[in-house]
């Protein structure tokens, strides 16, 4: 029997392994992207991502307006959760620093296909097609994520604690 929990204040011991955080991001293929703007709030959008080679991969164009913040703020974070997948109550937000590759045609053109293997479209040759020819255009950017620390959650694991403590509310003295 583990630790018996006395309340749910400190949840830092209910992390994801390594090994675990790894097949997340194989199972999944959408994240939150978040930056700062300007004016110095948190602002996030939803992207479909590519993991490969230990860091996110995002393709947009160069007239968003992430683009331009992330150019000048790179300092930035990627939040990847487990719904919709087998994995569900496992949790990822990851420091990132961020650089914008424009003007690489090759480093578009590695992305977009794996891009749309992730997203379900690789099967279907003529669709696939399709949306090569409409992404892979001369304002299409790359956005390369590093990161810089990992922070984790796995309520699976909590629940397994729970579980085998013995833990009952009503118990409580």
């Amino acid at each position: 029997m583990g630790k018996k929990l006395d309340n749910l204040e400190d949840l830092s011991a209910f992390k994801l392994s390594d090994a675990d955080r790894e097949s997340l991001f194989e199972f999944q293929n959408e994240c939150t992207v978040c930056w700062t703007n300007k004016e110095g709030w948190p602002v996030g959008m939803p992207h479909s991502f590519v993991w490969s080679g230990g860091k996110f991969w995002v393709h947009t164009t160069t007239n968003r307006k992430r683009v331009r913040a992330l150019r000048a703020r790179p300092q930035s974070c990627v939040v990847v959760s487990s719904l919709g997948t087998e994995m569900m109550g496992a949790m990822v937000t990851t420091k990132t620093l961020a650089t914008v590759h424009d003007g690489d045609r090759d480093l578009v053109r590695w992305l977009l296909p794996l891009f749309l293997e992730r997203v379900g479209m690789a099967s279907d040759e003529e669709a696939f097609r399709q949306q090569m020819q409409l992404l892979d255009t001369p304002a299409r950017v790359v956005i390369e994520f590093e990161p810089v620390d990992f922070f984790t959650y796995d309520s699976r694991a909590l629940s397994e604690s729970v579980a085998s403590s013995g833990y009952n509310r009503w118990d409580r003295d």
